[in-house]
């Protein structure tokens, strides 16, 4: 989600609103997806779909 409120505007998570970008860049300095689920109260699926989600988009 993007809402101004949140993130300074940056994309957030809605259920959380933890930025995407803390997210994936603990993802691409190697942190496991556990890891990053159990930090910001999401399940490894969550994680692992975010993350891919992301690289599609930025490819």
């Amino acid at each position: 989600m993007i809402d101004p409120r949140f993130g300074h505007g940056l994309p957030v998570i809605a259920a959380n609103r933890v930025p995407v970008k803390a997210v994936t860049d603990l993802w691409e300095a190697g942190e496991t997806v556990e890891e990053i689920a159990y930090e910001f109260e999401m399940t490894p699926e969550q994680v692992d779909s975010l993350c891919h989600a992301v690289v599609r988009l930025a490819a």
